[in-house]
């Protein structure tokens, strides 16, 4: 699966360049400004595949790298995730969703998700 979010990064950020360049095609100079702007959307293409990816390797302590201030947090949510997808066939397809790619990490930040985690973990 890691395979497939770094080939869908790659495949959207191409895009991405892509559609710079096209929309810039005219312009005197195309390529003044387009590092800033190309990284900065960038950004939000890559931060779903980094973090499925990326993010569970951390709490392994023997891997190397610094870690993000807020892993501990990142992770206990993911695990209270998963618990609330295991009950609500809602959040399992959105969690599915964007275990696919086809949606955002963020969606999974909407309040009313985050609140019922937060309720669960405090039951425990």
């Amino acid at each position: 699966m890691l395979k497939r979010y770094g080939d869908k990064a790659l495949e959207e950020t191409a895009c991405l360049l892509r559609e710079l360049l096209r929309r810039r095609g005219k312009e005197t100079d195309p390529l003044d400004g387009l590092a800033p702007a190309f990284f900065a959307e960038a950004e939000t293409l890559i931060e779903t595949p980094w973090a499925l990816a990326a993010i569970p390797d951390y709490a392994v302590p023997e891997t190397e790298g610094d870690r993000p201030d807020d892993l501990g947090q990142t992770l206990e949510f993911g695990a209270g995730l998963v618990q609330l997808a295991a009950t609500d066939a809602a959040v399992h397809k959105l969690w599915t969703e964007v275990l696919h790619l086809l949606k955002p990490q963020s969606v999974l930040r909407d309040p009313e998700i985050v609140e019922r985690v937060k309720a669960l973990a405090a039951q425990a």
